[in-house]
């Protein structure tokens, strides 16, 4: 199938958005670490050492006890919980049960934020540095990403 036939079964907002700058980075890396040179890839934020043991070791004690349905869509109990205790011991932020929700990421759960509430011709301020995909996540959503720039002395706060 030719590329101009895959184009056509695309939806028009696509091609609001190019090729992300991280996967062409994690492509090159690939290509050079195929060639036998030594990579550090810094590109798509994944960590540079194994899983820990203990989380390993959880997952599979998670799948024997049977822990493999589908769960709440915003998270376990068990899970929000832990995440409520975290905020309040680590970061003395107290949130209700009601106003925690686990994702698969923070990145996939801001798409999901920016589905939810923005609207075409809506403008997203995004604070930079920023993640590369910001701008194409509120293209999708219909919105205008607008970039404000933030700088150490603020720590990185919009001023």
């Amino acid at each position: 199938m030719s590329q101009q036939n895959i184009d056509s079964r695309l939806a028009k907002r696509v091609s609001r958005i190019g090729l992300s700058m991280t996967v062409k980075i994690a492509q090159r890396a690939r290509e050079l670490q195929a060639q036998g040179k030594k990579i550090i890839n810094m590109g798509a934020g994944e960590l540079d050492f194994d899983t820990p043991e203990y989380i390993k070791l959880g997952a599979i004690k998670g799948i024997l006890e049977g822990q493999t349905r589908y769960t709440n869509v915003g998270g376990t109990t068990a899970l929000t919980q832990a995440i409520q205790q975290k905020f309040q011991r680590e970061n003395q932020l107290s949130y209700e049960l009601s106003e925690i929700v686990a994702g698969t990421g923070a990145k996939q759960l801001l798409f999901n934020a920016l589905q939810a509430t923005v609207d075409e011709s809506d403008e997203v301020i995004i604070p930079a540095p920023y993640w590369v995909s910001y701008p194409d996540m509120v293209r999708l959503a219909d919105g205008t990403p607008v970039t404000v720039t933030t700088t150490v002395d603020s720590g990185y706060k919009i001023t």
